[in-house]
């Protein structure tokens, strides 16, 4: 039985978690609002936007993980990327006021402050944005994987810290830094949670070179390249498996990710309410995180790996059904909203007895000196290709399901009637109407799909789960 890891190492890594999540925390939760209601994307746009955030780990994931396991220092790496990626995330939050600044006397205003020139630019950015921070995600797993004694006991107790860190900023943002804002002011204001993360990130990259643990590279294996030494991992069934339905998943995670504060704020309206609460309300599938992840070392020794991820993806289907009740079934406002923060709730479970059960097992079957190259495959290959499709998916899917006033929705060309989950929403273009029913629908559908194969593909407890890879 392996032996428990020392409490100062252990804290530390949980502020590396703490930090790593808040960084993200700031920003994500409102980021399709804020670009919606402030600089006028469709719903289309916020799906490319979203597919940028995921696409840029492609181009550094297996050369960040091959620079960790064989020439730099994890934590020395992570704190450059950090800095990088803040500089960027800045740079995003002030690109108005420096553009206008910049131009100030040409005497007319520059395509890049246009409608167009703004998707661009912003869409830019965020591709930059992804590329440096997405993979330090799965970089903190594998330093949190090397120096913990009792993986599977206490990786959840120190990734727990992460979710903590995602869901203080949302309350810090709307409470403190938005409060009393409605209306325009509000939407313009949003944008302070970019500045929020920017500094985040300063702060994450200090903490990585000061107070984490060296963290060397296997140089033992040095002359084995990283990426290639995965190849033999596909031969696995349950790895292919894993890989194949995580790609499903992470389509239908980035979908809730795309949609969601745009929803809120949709039903937040109906109620007459026009304040700065999406966040909030976000973070409770946050919150629900946090004690998943408390008995998610009890759930993977008493269910096994592929009972325990079953869950959660039964509970991305579930979520979405709850979605769709929340605004097609005739309730008082206030039940609306308790379905609502229950379908946040169900995110916790998703998150964890999904993707971070999937980690850890990723980290389990991965050879020691690839570790850190097979979490950024499965992080930045797998999920970041799922993610983009999936922003990508949502984006158009948002379209089909918006209509202006006298056109036909997409629900009746397919063969449904009734107006229930329709709400209007007011635009650049006029007054619109989004049937959130059938955008939900939708994504239960492929959630799904994920789980019918997973549970006919996937091998049960008794396979080799537990089993690494030869080095």
């Amino acid at each position: 039985m392996p032996g428990t890891t020392p409490w100062t190492l252990r804290s530390r890594l949980m502020g590396m978690m703490f930090l790593q999540y808040f960084v993200q925390g700031a920003f994500l939760p409102i980021i399709s609002v804020y670009l919606e209601e402030a600089l006028g994307f469709t719903a289309g746009q916020l799906g490319y936007f979203a597919a940028a955030l995921s696409l840029g780990p492609l181009l550094s994931a297996l050369l960040l993980g091959q620079l960790a396991d064989r020439h730099f220092r994890l934590e020395r790496l992570l704190g450059v990327v950090h800095l990088a990626a803040a500089a960027v995330m800045l740079l995003l939050a002030f690109q108005r006021p420096l553009l206008q600044s910049l131009f100030a006397s040409a005497g007319r205003e520059p395509w890049l402050l246009s409608a167009t020139g703004q998707f661009y630019l912003v869409v830019g950015l965020g591709l930059l944005y992804s590329i440096l921070y997405t993979p330090t995600m799965m970089l903190t797993n594998a330093l949190a994987f090397h120096h913990l004694e009792f993986q599977q006991r206490e990786f959840p107790t120190v990734r727990m810290w992460g979710t903590i860190g995602f869901i203080v900023p949302a309350w810090f943002i709307e409470s403190v830094l938005l409060a009393g804002k409605a209306g325009a002011e509000l939407n313009q204001a949003r944008g302070v949670a970019l500045v929020v993360s920017g500094l985040a990130g300063v702060l994450m990259a200090a903490y990585c070179w000061l107070l984490l643990p060296a963290t060397p590279p296997a140089r033992e294996e040095k002359r084995r390249f990283a990426p290639a030494a995965l190849l033999p991992m596909f031969a696995r069934r349950d790895f292919l498996v894993l890989v194949l339905v995580s790609f499903g998943i992470a389509m239908v995670h980035q979908y809730y990710f795309t949609l969601n504060s745009p929803y809120l704020k949709a039903v937040l309206r109906s109620g007459q309410v026009d304040a700065a609460w999406e966040g909030r309300i976000a973070s409770v599938g946050q919150i629900a995180e946090i004690f998943v992840m408390l008995v998610l070392g009890l759930l993977l020794l008493r269910l096994g790996f592929k009972w325990t991820m079953a869950l959660g993806a039964l509970a991305y289907a579930l979520r979405y059904v709850v979605f769709a009740m929340a605004v097609a079934a005739p309730l008082p406002f206030a039940a609306k909203m308790s379905l609502v923060v229950l379908g946040q709730a169900l995110h916790g479970v998703c998150f964890g007895c999904f993707l971070a059960a999937a980690f850890m097992y990723i980290d389990r079957i991965a050879a020691t000196d690839v570790r850190s190259t097979a979490q950024s495959f499965y992080g930045t290959i797998v999920l970041s290709l799922g993610f983009a499709l999936g922003g990508t998916v949502a984006g158009t899917i948002g379209d089909w399901f918006t209509h202006a006033p006298g056109q036909k929705p997409m629900r009746a060309a397919l063969g449904f009637t009734g107006q229930a989950g329709i709400l209007p929403m007011q635009t650049d273009q006029g007054m619109l109407f989004r049937d959130w029913s059938g955008i939900w629908l939708s994504g239960a559908l492929l959630a799904g799909v994920c789980l019918a194969v997973f549970v006919l593909f996937f091998p049960g407890t008794n396979s080799r789960e537990a089993e690494p890879e030869p080095s």
